[in-house]
């Protein structure tokens, strides 16, 4: 003869139903969708030097000036920690200065034609690709959980005696309503684009666009750190390959 099932084991999958629904509702999501591309055909072996432009946040509005700063501190931080030379427009410029043997930052002061054809001439022969990243999105939402009441779970000690006298102890789950109230929770929202370009001919050679939604996120700077992080190093993975 096989057993039932005790009140608990029938009890237990239904209680655990109603904790993940109420986890699922009151704890918050995360989302995170990445695209990329790759120029076919290009040798990405050959990419050993690679100018980083500055971080575009124009299309952004940050919290403060502060936060602007510490953003693109993150963003810099990132960028110089990957297994390849990065090189700062700076740099770049001090190096097709001493080519040309002429001041390319005065230059572009007095004659910017000029001054951005040396540049165009110069650049392949100081780095072989140069990056630019956009933050394109930094934006929060809000959804209102309303009000409500959950059932909790509570164990019940049960205490019976079998037909031959032994005595058999149970917990049995036993349900009670809670009143939960109103609440806000915020999203945050935030895209980067990443594009790479060829240093000879200026055709990009990989694009990287990631968006991530993420509840509780906070100020989002550690979001921001990886979705920057991850982005550098799938491209330079591409060129160690």
């Amino acid at each position: 003869m096989v057993a039932g099932k005790t009140f608990g084991e029938r009890f237990f999958p239904q209680v655990v139903l109603v904790y993940l629904m109420a986890f699922l509702l009151l704890t918050g999501t995360a989302s995170a969708q990445v695209e990329q591309w790759t120029e076919s055909g290009y040798n990405f072996k050959g990419v050993q030097k690679l100018l980083v432009y500055d971080l575009d946040i124009s299309a952004v509005k940050l919290e403060s000036d502060i936060a602007e700063k510490n953003f693109i501190n993150d963003y810099w931080e990132q960028a110089k920690k990957q297994k390849i030379a990065i090189l700062t427009e700076q740099r770049v410029a001090n190096q097709i200065s001493l080519l040309e043997f002429k001041d390319i930052d005065r230059l572009r002061q007095t004659n910017p034609a000029a001054a951005e054809e040396m540049w165009k001439t110069n650049l392949p022969k100081v780095v072989d690709a140069y990056a630019k990243m956009q933050y394109l999105k930094y934006e929060y939402t809000s959804r209102v959980v309303p009000a409500h009441t959950e059932w909790r779970t509570r164990y019940i000690r049960h205490t019976y005696y079998d037909r031959d006298g032994r005595k058999h102890e149970e917990r049995i789950p036993e349900q009670y309503p809670e009143f939960v109230p109103e609440k806000t929770i915020w999203t945050l929202h935030q895209q980067i684009r990443f594009d790479v370009y060829d240093a000879k001919t200026d055709q990009c050679i990989y694009s990287r666009n990631e968006v991530r939604s993420d509840d509780y996120a906070g100020d989002g700077r550690d979001i921001f750190v990886k979705i920057v992080r991850n982005s550098f190093k799938d491209f330079v993975k591409k060129c160690q390959k």
